[in-house]
């Protein structure tokens, strides 16, 4: 399955010139080429009436390079500009993650801790299986949306309960923290972790712990969203150009999948999670 929406990617850039250059100077002349450097390969690869994608590019705290490229609606001719939101997919896993380290911080939990003590009746087939294998995508459960069907049902809106009952009984693919295989399963008992733990919503522990303190305002569980900021639509390859994407309800990707951001959030998080120099 291939579902292209707009993408949204951030880049911190690590080389170039000081952060602070007045214009005209051999600085600023340099951050003008390393932008120069990165637009060039990007402009020809989204087409002119294509779906596109967003850049930043930041260096010490300065952009360098913020630029859209491509239409966030190609069927409306709506073209995408920098603030435009759009679907996180997968990089919504590195929130869960964070989310999961805050509550362990805490001493909530431990990334030691069996999953059955937050699910008491999963059926572990004998096995221990860690909260830290799921972070890890280490526990062999297999993942749902590999499973025959999902496309077919993934319009329907479920409850963070019944999805787990969906996948819980079936075979483990692997012994627990014998193998890596990239896992949407352990993601979403992650985020029913959070909340077990919290006591709160996964998109309210995400807004309170996350998104308002490092001034997100755009970023969100989909459905959530606090600002008004325009949206990109989804798009999926058709006999001749895109078609729009097959619905998705977004209470199957959850704490997989189910964020929206833009390129200046992004960069925030980027900023955030930097590590302190020495």
């Amino acid at each position: 399955m291939l579902k292209l929406s707009a993408v949204c990617l951030a880049v911190a850039a690590l080389v170039g010139a000081p952060a602070s250059a007045a214009p005209g100077t051999p600085a600023a002349q340099s951050q003008a080429a390393l932008a120069a450097s990165i637009d060039a390969p990007v402009t020809p690869y989204y087409k002119a009436g294509e779906p596109g994608a967003t850049v930043i590019v930041v260096k010490d705290g300065k952009t360098i390079l913020r630029k859209a490229y491509g239409m966030a609606d190609a069927a409306g001719k709506k073209a995408l500009t920098p603030d435009t939101v759009m679907r996180l997919g997968s990089i919504t896993k590195q929130f869960t993650a964070t989310a999961i380290l805050l509550l362990a911080e805490e001493g909530k939990l431990s990334l030691e801790d069996d999953i059955t003590r937050f699910f008491p009746d999963y059926p572990t087939h004998g096995k221990k299986i860690t909260v830290e294998h799921l972070l890890t995508h280490t526990s062999g459960i297999q993942s749902y949306t590999g499973k025959p069907g999902y496309v077919a049902g993934m319009t329907q809106d479920m409850s963070v309960a019944a999805m787990i009952d969906g996948f819980k009984n079936d075979p483990l693919n692997f012994e627990p923290g014998a193998d890596y295989r990239y896992n949407n399963s352990g993601y979403f008992l992650l985020g029913a972790i959070i909340e077990k733990v919290s006591g709160q919503p996964y998109a309210t522990f995400l807004e309170q712990r996350i998104f308002t303190p490092l001034g997100m305002k755009d970023t969100a569980y989909e459905g959530h969203e606090r600002g008004k900021a325009a949206r990109a639509v989804g798009h999926t390859p058709a006999d001749k150009g895109f078609a729009p994407a097959a619905p998705l309800s977004m209470t199957q990707p959850y704490a997989a999948g189910a964020l929206v951001s833009t390129v200046d959030d992004l960069a925030r998080w980027d900023a955030a999670s930097a590590p302190a120099s020495s």
